[in-house]
């Protein structure tokens, strides 16, 4: 099991890596949108999937790891996952080749929730499991 855990901590860990560099191309205004731009909503898309994606890696690399706040139950990965996506959106207010948006907040935060939602149902906690 434990061996597992640690192919997901990999994964997770080379997959936030990526997303990083990505996040730096683009405040540095280099991502491609003339071929992006060819898709439509392509901003939102790639919120919704990047940061979904990001949200069942950081949940499995985790161990499904739960936390309470307020007496409600949360994934750690995927919590922690969206106080960084909520920082780096805010972030972007003050770089200047990027623009803060509440619908690719929105999009982000959304792909994290179903995603997470869709790897609860395949992996679920430890506590329900048992």
């Amino acid at each position: 099991m434990k061996n597992r855990i640690g192919i997901w901590r990999v994964a997770c860990l080379i997959y936030l890596l990526i997303l990083l560099t990505i996040m730096l191309i683009a405040d540095f205004g280099k991502l491609p949108i003339e071929l992006l731009s060819k898709v439509p909503n392509y901003d939102i898309i790639l919120h919704f999937i990047l940061y979904g994606i990001a949200s069942i890696l950081s949940y499995r690399a985790l161990n499904c790891q739960m936390m309470m706040i307020l007496g409600w139950p949360l994934p750690l990965g995927p919590f922690l996952f969206s106080l960084i996506t909520i920082a780096e959106e805010l972030l972007q207010r003050i770089l200047p080749h990027r623009i803060f948006s509440l619908i690719d907040l929105s999009a982000s935060l959304l792909g994290i929730v179903l995603f997470y939602s869709v790897g609860r149902v395949y992996f679920p906690p430890k506590t329900a499991r048992e």
